[in-house]
């Protein structure tokens, strides 16, 4: 009855303010989350206020979810119901406090703003952080547990949206939000009158959209088609973005709703596909598939699970190439719109939920994510999957490494590993796969050392089933007369498996990274062609965080790019890394196992911190050949960490050698 009432007073008020707003080109309808990222929140305000857009564009926001906003107008701990226009508040209306993500609140703004504000066209937007399918966006800081919604809550809110206008069209909807061009997103959309979504798959950075070029570019050309309004919102983003950052990761993508039928079909043929291997019991090889698809939003020992829609077609299209290449061109009819940063791999546009950071909270979000009356068999390999992947489990064989040094090993392991069966990969162009030429692995990094060290060690055929990668983990000996002691200095890049004979290698080529005369442990966040994206644990001005590295393919030296501690106290992705600043005192953090007593079986561990840095601008990363370091020789240590598809892992015993 409430809700009946609500319906029945807006359309009254309709009829006072038709004449007003009718002539509009396009309504502007912003769900604002401030949460703890209301200062940008409150510059893209601004952004929307200055756009001269005349009577060509409403723009109505909702901003709500903080405690205090940086304009004095807005108000904390309520919502806050704002029009803009050329520069200036039209309105500020106290809407009460509800919670932002809650499904009655976004419902509430939609059906005020669609009746209130009609026009010849209607874009919404939901603003704040976002974590994908697996936790959706706008988590209001004002309530106790974060509240968000899920996507199965917006789904809920259209549902009723369409229910009790008698039916809606949006022309956009889109997330000015991380990680939420997603399959599933996208596909919820696609069952209601929405024309077009856009979004990004990778995180966003605090400025987000840049609303003023886009909104000026629309009232210039009202005549312009939604289509090539998706192009200028995509094109005055990543514009403003890499101006922002030139060091950015970026991505944003397009996706037209009415052509996304064929994909749903072939995702449901392909899901099935996947769940006949996990019934067969090739969970194996499935999670081995997971491991070689880049993770969006990911941190060294964190994500929220969302790889690139084509990327897991690509590295699954060996179990039934045909279908993957039906996925495949469905995929691109859809996506009319892309662009993305030339330091991550080709991204398709939509990317798509496979647990494994995450595999054991699956159960725990899967109903916010469960819209399997739209994608049943999808859906139900993506349970099926976490669900294998979080019963089982597997030890590894102990065992202990050799160590060879010498030179030359880099080239000699191409001649004794055998080649590649070749990879599926898509030609856009042909729309089909086309298998490589066999391959031989090479090794990650180009030697710059003066001996090179080659570690091995062979795993039997039992363990060679449930072995998903291996890692060489490099360690100094501290050791002493009291205790036992191990500075833990990451993990190398060159590691190998022979698949054949169940030998694994690593080698290393006697460089480590050093920061200002100082050994530091660095973590990969991204690896590929174009380089590597590497972090140091460090604390700033006495807060812990990392630094960000970039290494460009072929070079020696690091570029660090600022600052960035991964996930926030919620665990939600930080959107922006940091610049530092002249003076900055950056101190490196390692990690220490140790032990009093030689009889202990396992080590204790703990944290110390290095010598303090003042940053300075060019302040690099370099890789330097320890032997030159010290007069005496170092005591290393090192050993395999042997990664198991189910997500669980086993080190080798340590072997020492020296440098």
């Amino acid at each position: 009855m409430k809700r009946m009432l609500f319906i029945l007073f807006l359309m009254g008020q309709l009829l006072l303010a038709l004449d007003a707003y009718a002539e509009a080109d396009l309504t502007l309808l912003v769900y604002l989350c401030g949460s703890d990222l209301q200062e940008a929140a409150c510059e893209d305000i601004y952004e929307m206020g200055s756009a001269e857009t005349g009577d060509h564009v409403n723009t109505v926001i909702l901003a709500g979810g903080c405690s205090e906003w940086d304009f004095e107008e807005i108000e904390g701990n309520t919502r806050n119901l704002i029009t803009l226009r050329d520069g200036y508040f039209e309105s500020i209306t106290d809407w009460e406090w509800a919670s932002m993500g809650s499904e009655e609140s976004l419902l509430e703004f939609l059906e005020y703003g669609l009746t209130m504000y009609p026009a010849k066209r209607t874009a919404v937007v939901l603003w704040d952080h976002g974590a994908g399918s697996e936790a959706g966006l706008c988590f209001d800081d004002t309530t106790e547990d974060q509240d968000g919604l899920s996507l199965l809550e917006i789904n809920n809110v259209l549902y009723d949206l369409d229910k009790d206008l008698g039916g809606f069209h949006i022309d956009l909807f889109g997330c000015d939000a991380c990680m939420m061009a997603t399959y599933e997103m996208a596909a919820m959309l696609s069952y209601y009158s929405i024309d077009y979504f856009i979004a990004s798959e990778e995180t966003e950075p605090d400025i987000g959209w840049a609303y003023t070029a886009w909104l000026e570019s629309f009232a210039r050309h009202p005549e312009m088609t939604t289509e090539t309004l998706c192009n200028r919102i995509i094109d005055s983003f990543m514009e403003a973005g890499l101006k922002e950052d030139p060091d950015d990761v970026l991505t944003m993508s397009a996706i037209s709703l009415k052509d996304m039928d064929p994909l749903q079909e072939a995702m449901e043929v392909f899901g099935g596909i996947l769940q006949s291997e996990l019934k067969q019991g090739n969970v194996a090889e499935v999670s081995r598939g997971r491991s070689q698809m880049y993770t969006f939003g990911s941190f060294w020992d964190a994500s929220w699970d969302m790889v690139d829609l084509g990327a897991m077609l690509d590295v699954y299209a060996k179990f039934d190439e045909r279908k993957a290449a039906d996925a495949r061109r469905a995929l691109s009819k859809t996506v009319i719109a892309s662009r993305q940063t030339a330091n991550l791999n080709p991204c398709s546009g939509l990317s798509v939920l496979i647990p494994q950071d995450t595999k054991n909270e699956f159960m725990s979000y899967y109903d916010g994510v469960d819209l399997s009356f739209y994608m049943p068999n999808w859906i139900g390999f993506v349970k099926m999957y976490a669900g294998q992947v979080t019963e089982g489990s597997h030890t590894f064989a102990q065992t202990t490494p050799q160590v060879v040094t010498g030179t030359g090993f880099f080239s000699q392991l191409a001649s004794h590993l055998p080649g590649s069966s070749g990879a599926l990969n898509w030609n856009s162009a042909t729309e089909t796969y086309e298998e490589t030429a066999p391959t031989t692995p090479a090794p990650a990094i180009t030697t710059t050392g003066k001996n090179e060290y080659a570690f091995s060690a062979v795993i039997s055929k039992e363990d060679l089933k449930y072995l998903d990668y291996v890692e060489g983990m490099l360690m100094m000996d501290l050791s002493d007369e009291e205790m036992f002691g191990y500075l833990d200095l990451g993990l190398m890049q060159n590691n190998v498996i022979n698949w054949d004979t169940g030998e694994i290698y690593s080698l290393f080529d006697g460089t480590w990274p050093i920061l200002d005369d100082q050994l530091v442990p660095m973590y990969d966040q991204i690896s590929n062609a174009y380089g590597r994206r590497s972090l140091i644990p460090v604390k700033l001005n006495g807060e812990y965080t990392y630094l960000v590295v970039e290494i460009k393919a072929g070079e020696t030296e690091g570029r660090i790019l600022g600052t960035n501690a991964g996930y926030d106290d919620n665990g939600l992705p930080i959107r922006n890394t940091t610049k530092l600043k002249k003076g900055d005192r950056i101190v490196p953090v390692y990690t220490m196992y140790y032990s009093f007593d030689d009889e202990d079986e396992e080590l204790s561990d703990t944290e110390f911190d290095g010598d303090e840095i003042i940053w300075e601008d060019g302040l690099r990363v370099t890789f330097e050949d320890l032997s030159d370091e010290e007069d005496e020789k170092l005591e290393m240590m090192f050993c395999f960490v042997l990664n198991d598809v189910f997500g669980g892992y086993d080190m080798t015993d340590p072997i020492s050698f020296e440098i």
